[in-house]
């Protein structure tokens, strides 16, 4: 090793022992500046420089990671509950999204009373649905119900019990009254709110696909208004729309609203016949020849 090496060497060193001295010295000693450089509840390493003991717990304060947590458990476990105890579960998510202002907190209690709704109807869970999908200041919030109310009318006995399909039925009227009130017009917003909202309504879309056509004729309407209405985006709502509709229905117009428009009118007794479906041939991807893209 070349002795400039060694010089250099030699004063990364020294300065790095001044910094790592000073450091000391001022977590130390000067009053105002004694962070600990590590936490310890050892009474032997207390004695050690640079040493501090860790905070105690504030007797009856739960962080926010911690409630979010318990929040999650109450969600896993009244999802396997027997009805008393699912009526018990979702009254206290009930308050604790109703007391907290933490929009972490309230989307993590949506998410639980979504779990244990899924398989089970229940007014206290409906408003709660209900409120967190009209709320306009957080889109986060709006998301999550969307996908609770996709699950809550669509799975387990509701689904499977024709005494329940107002439960359906409602669902689908939140979730089509919330693609309605958001507003279609570029001026409504900044580039940034209307990114927000189509994703609200991507979120809508998806979630419609968990119903029939007879729950609701508000189905069709909605997914009819996504395939006709103002386009302002890439197409993402048109195709999530066709999606939605051959999810629902099981036909294979792919994306094609067009025929996705004449077979919604076919299903009302609009038409006389429904649009042919295209063959597997047909409705392969193909390679544009210039891009090498599928297209």
């Amino acid at each position: 090793m070349s002795r400039n090496s060694v010089q250099f060497i030699a004063k990364v060193s020294r300065a790095t022992a001044r910094l790592v001295a000073f450091w000391l010295v001022l977590t130390c000693f000067v009053p105002g500046c004694s962070t600990p450089i590590f936490w310890t509840d050892n009474p032997v390493l207390l004695y050690l420089p640079g040493a501090g003991r860790r905070s105690d717990p504030i007797p009856g304060f739960i962080t926010p990671s911690e409630r979010i947590k318990l929040i999650e458990e109450k969600g896993k476990k009244g999802a396997k509950a027997t009805s008393e105890e699912k009526d018990v579960l979702l009254v206290q998510l009930v308050q604790e999204y109703e007391k907290t202002s933490s929009p972490h907190v309230r989307r993590a209690s949506l998410e639980a009373i979504g779990r244990i709704s899924a398989n089970y109807a229940n007014p206290a869970a409906e408003k709660i649905f209900r409120e967190a999908l009209q709320d306009d200041e957080d889109i986060k919030l709006n998301l999550s119900a969307c996908r609770a109310l996709g699950n809550y009318a669509s799975e387990g006995p509701i689904a499977k019990n024709k005494e329940n399909r107002e439960q359906r039925k409602l669902a689908i009227e939140l979730l089509s009254a919330r693609y309605r009130a958001l507003p279609y017009s570029i001026a409504a917003g900044s580039e940034d709110e209307n990114a927000r909202r189509k994703d609200v309504r991507l979120a809508v879309l998806r979630a419609l696909g968990k119903f029939q056509p007879e729950d609701s004729p508000e189905l069709f309407e909605t997914l009819e208004l996504a395939l006709t209405g103002e386009k302002l985006d890439d197409g993402a709502l048109e195709a999530t729309a066709c999606e939605t509709l051959a999810q629902i229905t099981g036909k294979k117009y792919g994306v094609n609203g067009d025929a996705w428009l004449h077979y919604i009118a076919f299903a009302r007794g609009e038409e006389s016949k429904a649009p042919e479906e295209p063959s597997l041939l047909t409705r392969a991807p193909k390679i544009d020849n210039e891009t090498g893209l599928f297209k």
